[in-house]
């Protein structure tokens, strides 16, 4: 359908800049993790794919609303990055060449995660159908209108407001501040008293738990399947690079 007096140029710019939203959101976990304990976590994709079918699985078993599944996905999603720090990170945290075994670990838990999605969930696409989807906005200015999806404004609402509660998180609480403080000099910081052990496996629940926001979001604006996850992972790692390798301001 073409839309009379509509800038196809603002289209274009105002729907990019919500996708990249959530690819931005997605890689603040990521970056999290590089930044504070200089572990690059090759399961976030499929964290992320996590929180996408359970927001799926209680919209088409309980008719619960997407965005009021973040209710139990952003709780479930920590605890899931907790257990991956203390089953997969916490016995080699000591080790020689700890990056290079976290990263080898991680990549295998990548490797395990797709399996056990394929052999559960099949390669069957999935979305969840919103009237957000189908509903949309015109958003006018001087050079034309633009027309977006309700979801695809909500979705950049979503990892708008993520970004800045991790931001104030990391910013004005105690256990952010120790993180900042752990990721500048970890020597230091141990002597100070901080609890770097419980730092860290708070570190991956929150990794786990930004993923799951993008993981919600996706459920709304896509078709989604196990071998989604590598896809976004493949895309994070460019906006990682692009900001700077544990550059949460990045």
């Amino acid at each position: 359908m073409e839309f009379v007096g509509f800038n196809p140029f603002l289209v274009a710019l105002l729907g990019g800049l919500g996708v990249g939203s959530l690819y931005v959101v997605f890689a603040l976990g990521m970056t999290l993790l590089i930044g504070v304990m200089r572990v690059i976590n090759f399961t976030q994709g499929y964290l992320m794919l996590l929180g996408a079918y359970l927001a799926y699985f209680l919209w088409e078993d309980y008719g619960l609303n997407p965005l009021l599944s973040l209710v139990i996905v952003l709780p479930a999603l920590f605890v899931v990055g907790v257990l991956f720090h203390f089953l997969m990170v916490q016995p080699v945290l000591k080790r020689p060449y700890f990056e290079d075994t976290t990263l080898l670990l991680t990549f295998a838990g990548f490797l395990i995660m797709d399996n056990i999605y394929v052999s559960f969930w099949t390669d069957n696409q999935r979305q969840i159908p919103t009237s957000y989807f189908n509903t949309a906005v015109i958003i006018p200015s001087p050079w034309g209108d633009a027309v977006l999806s309700q979801v695809v404004l909500i979705g950049a609402g979503m990892a708008a407001a993520a970004t800045v509660l991790l931001w104030a998180y990391l910013r004005y609480t105690w256990t952010g501040r120790a993180m900042r403080a752990a990721s500048q000099d970890l020597e230091a910081a141990q002597l100070l008293g901080i609890p770097v052990r419980w730092l860290y496996a708070t570190s991956f629940g929150l990794s786990a738990a930004l993923a799951g926001v993008a993981g919600v979001v996706v459920a709304m604006e896509f078709l989604f399947f196990p071998e989604f996850g590598f896809d976004y992972l493949l895309k994070a790692f460019g906006v990682i690079m692009m900001g700077g390798m544990g550059n949460i301001g990045g």
